[in-house]
């Protein structure tokens, strides 16, 4: 079985082609997206937010990540880029727990796509 990282790889693949249905099945039903603009929970608002990111233009890139397990539970952190429609970046930093799930893969519970940015940004649970 693959590694929890690999959720967030998979993520940006299908989240750079706009496959929102395929994303939406990467979180568990109750998962919590965080970013900068506020934090919605369950699969139907995260697909919006997502949509909204696809119809943005912008194009996600990861850098490096940082795993941590315990059991069925992992933290995962990854530096990213984000390359706007003008070719400017920005960048930051994620931080995403995911559960095992019964038949191995793993899934989103949260998915703070600004990491630590979003303690000063107002965003609340």
């Amino acid at each position: 079985m693959d590694g929890p990282e690999h959720v967030s790889e998979r993520l940006v693949s299908l989240l750079n082609t706009g496959d929102i249905d395929a994303v939406l099945a990467l979180y568990e039903d109750d998962a919590v997206f965080a970013d900068l603009g506020g934090s919605v929970r369950g699969l139907e608002a995260i697909g919006e937010a997502h949509r909204e990111f696809f119809e943005s233009g912008y194009v996600l890139s990861l850098n490096h990540p940082a795993v941590f397990e315990s059991g069925d539970i992992a933290l995962v952190h990854w530096s990213w880029t984000v390359t706007r429609p003008d070719g400017s970046p920005i960048e930051g930093v994620s931080a995403e727990v995911l559960r095992r799930q019964p038949d191995g893969q793993w899934k989103y519970v949260i998915d703070n796509s600004d990491g630590a940015a979003v303690i000063g940004s107002g965003t609340h649970p």
